[in-house]
């Protein structure tokens, strides 16, 4: 689980270094279509997801997992998040046993929550 302050996103967002080294194109893309508020908010989700999806694997994102190695977008056009694991991340599932890491992401006006589980063979993965 990560919880986040919008207003703390917002202000990295401001940096467009920042942003590219956070985000996949694809999701700075996906948050292209909202006004800058609201694309701060998304974002910050997806940040927030990012986090709790690092938390299941047992890694840091300053470590060798970088943020683009996890990749949030929806899953389909109702919204629901999907998380999509590269490089290092992928790996690192795979070491744990991991099949899948699902996600929901809360937003309200200025936090964002992520809670994140992972999906495998072994109940003890995270153990390893």
């Amino acid at each position: 689980m990560d919880v986040l302050e919008t207003a703390r996103l917002a202000r990295v967002l401001g940096s467009e270094r920042w942003t590219r080294a956070l985000f996949t194109s694809r999701e700075i893309e996906a948050a292209g279509g909202y006004g800058p508020e609201r694309t701060a908010e998304y974002l910050a989700g997806r940040f927030s997801a990012k986090e709790a999806v690092a938390k299941v694997l047992g890694v840091g994102l300053l470590g060798p997992v970088k943020w683009r190695d996890i990749e949030v977008l929806r899953a389909s056009p109702a919204g629901a998040p999907a998380v999509t694991l590269h490089r290092l991340a992928r790996a690192r599932a795979e070491e744990l046993g991991l099949r899948a890491v699902n996600v929901s992401i809360s937003h309200q006006p200025t936090v964002v929550v992520a809670f994140a589980v992972g999906e495998g063979d072994c109940a003890c993965a995270a153990a390893r």
